[in-house]
């Protein structure tokens, strides 16, 4: 995890597009992300009350589509829960658009990342360290992190990106040859 005192440090400028005025790329947070990307995408999302529901559909959707490595549903419920975050916490009203991105990084991992207009995080470290007491409900955070998600944010220019980093899934090794040799 980061401080939120910290700097985005790094920009991946590969797919340029106008957000709001503001050029758009992968931002990374220090100690976050190690390595290029392989491929991107983005969409956005009103911030209502389906926004969270969306956000996991298209997600599942989008990365199933992209063949990633991952485990899909872990992504989806993790791209749900940082666009609940963003619309719940952000203050925009529910006709805003809030951007969504997924960037697969060359090391298999997925970096998932959510931005909205409010620059501070009040409360991250402990909203990301919070762990339920027996019977009360899991919260969000909690739950993207339970399920491998490494959890960071940094504020920009245009308000703060809140990013999950997921570890690609292990892949059993092969004993035999994939192609058999007898028919």
């Amino acid at each position: 995890m980061t401080s939120p005192a910290e700097r985005l440090f790094r920009l991946f400028p590969q797919t340029p597009s106008v957000l709001d005025g503001h050029e758009e790329g992968v931002a990374a947070i220090p100690g976050l992300v190690r390595g290029e990307p392989a491929w991107m995408s983005n969409a956005r999302f009103r911030a209502n009350r389906h926004a969270a529901e969306n956000a996991r559909s298209y997600t599942r959707m989008h990365l199933t589509l992209a063949n990633v490595c991952v485990d899909l549903e872990d992504a989806a419920v993790i791209g749900g829960v940082l666009m609940a975050n963003a619309a719940l916490h952000s203050g925009v009203p529910a006709y805003a658009q809030i951007p969504m991105q997924w960037v697969l990084l060359r090391t298999g991992e997925l970096l998932i990342q959510v931005q909205d207009s409010r620059r501070d995080f009040p409360g991250f470290d402990e909203a990301v360290t919070w762990e339920p007491a027996e019977g009360e409900k899991p919260r969000g955070l909690w739950i993207a992190r339970e399920l491998g998600a490494e959890l960071a944010f940094a504020p920009t220019e245009a308000g703060k990106i809140v990013q999950a980093l997921i570890k690609p899934l292990e892949v059993p090794a092969w004993d035999s040859p994939v192609v058999s040799d007898t028919p």
